[in-house]
């Protein structure tokens, strides 16, 4: 494949990754069908990232003359100024509410967390010791899943089976 092929084949991808990119992140950032579009948006923006660097590999000669003008230095310190914002001000949220909910499941009585997650106690028992899980004298999952070596999430997953 010649250059030229390759440079039209990489601005080509580039620009329609980057288009079905942006659609997906608008749709995500609405909640608009986030159980199609997550998946094709990581997938995509990594298939993006590849060949953005292809495009800049490929256009060298012409991206070095973008790089010493004052406009795309401005451009970076903007987009940068603007990226710490976001990324400073997503840390002052505080602990996120999901682990909030799993670390009180885990952390609650053993007979608590079964009954948040619905399941009969004799039922739970017997799996326990169908699967050689020991809960002996321990009040919690985590406590479980410490003493058997087992990670808390495959005590809830067996739970929950």
């Amino acid at each position: 494949m010649t250059k030229i092929k390759k440079k039209e084949l990489a601005t080509s991808i580039t620009t329609f990754t980057f288009m079905i990119i942006s659609i997906t992140g608008i749709l995500m950032f609405f909640h608009i069908l986030d159980q199609y579009t997550e998946a094709l948006h990581k997938i995509l923006g990594l298939v993006f990232v590849m060949f953005a660097i292809a495009h800049i590999f490929f256009n060298w000669k012409s991206m070095k003359n973008y790089f010493k003008k004052k406009t795309f230095i401005y451009a970076a310190i903007l987009t940068l100024m603007i990226s710490l914002v976001f990324i400073v001000k997503s840390g002052d949220k505080g602990e996120n509410p999901k682990d909030i909910v799993i670390n009180s499941v885990i952390n609650a009585p053993f007979h608590d967390a079964i009954s948040i997650l619905g399941k009969d106690i004799n039922i739970v028992s017997k799996k326990f010791l169908d699967s050689g899980i020991v809960i002996a004298d321990l009040s919690s999952i985590k406590e479980i899943s410490e003493k058997n070596s087992i990670s808390a999430f495959k005590i809830i997953k067996i739970i929950s089976e």
